[in-house]
């Protein structure tokens, strides 16, 4: 095993989670979201008025999204331990878990293209962009939550002695999966809290979705601590390089 570069992979969730936020959050301004029932002139002024700040602050998110690529495969590695080799739950969530970059760069383009030149196109086709933007970044649900259900079901099919993951992770999975599901009604509300600005379809699973990063980072590097001392056990090959007994 590579236990360095595991715990990397490990890594790269939260750290996508803090540069997204930084350019998302706090270059770009667009947490809390702009609110649904705005006219597509006031949303063409202030995106006018803010172009700059706005595209700086969503190369930078995008750039986060991008560390997002590794997490899943050391969660795949690890799946592997309990599944074996074939893993079919561990490459059904390595395929979700990638769906997740690229469902957040997607709608940050969508929303580049609303504030790219807004000043010099009829304000609908802003709001358009803008509206495909924001219900594809907080409605793209699906992938986590099935990313949740087969992690949560590896877990607790899970009979080695010492389990790879504690069986706690895998509620967590299941209660994070079920917290996911308001998002996905953003395409039927323009307001209140099933919008995408609403406090069931955005604030809570933003929250559950940077806790799943903290407590799977946590377990992830847990259980790569856990490989690695199985690695060095009794009958275990020697490191490269390792003395010889004479």
């Amino acid at each position: 095993m590579n236990a360095r570069n595991q715990r990397l992979c490990a890594w790269s969730g939260p750290l996508m989670m803090v540069v997204f936020g930084i350019g998302f959050w706090g270059v770009a301004r667009l947490i809390p979201p702009p609110v649904p029932g705005a006219s597509a002139t006031e949303l063409a002024h202030y995106l006018a008025e803010h172009a700059t700040r706005i595209r700086i602050g969503l190369v930078i998110a995008m750039l986060g999204a991008a560390l997002g690529f590794a997490f899943p495969v050391a969660i795949l590695l690890q799946l592997r331990r309990i599944e074996g080799p074939s893993a079919p739950l561990g490459y059904i969530q390595l395929v979700t878990g990638l769906l997740t970059p690229v469902l957040f760069i997607l709608p940050m383009f969508a929303m580049a293209a609303a504030a790219y030149r807004p000043e010099a196109r009829p304000p609908a086709i802003t709001q358009a962009l803008n509206d495909l933007g924001w219900l594809m970044l907080v409605g793209f649900g699906g992938p986590a939550i099935l990313q949740s259900i087969v992690i949560a079901l590896a877990v607790f099919g899970d009979r080695r002695a010492e389990p790879v993951f504690a069986r706690w992770v895998g509620y967590f999975n299941v209660w994070a999966a079920l917290l996911f599901l308001p998002g996905l009604l953003v395409i039927c509300f323009q307001s209140g809290p099933f919008a995408w600005n609403g406090v069931f379809a955005f604030w809570v699973p933003l929250t559950v979705f940077s806790a799943w990063y903290v407590v799977m980072t946590v377990a992830l590097l847990r259980a790569v601590d856990q490989e690695e001392r199985e690695a060095v056990g009794p009958g275990a090959p020697a490191p490269v390089g390792a003395a010889r007994p004479a």
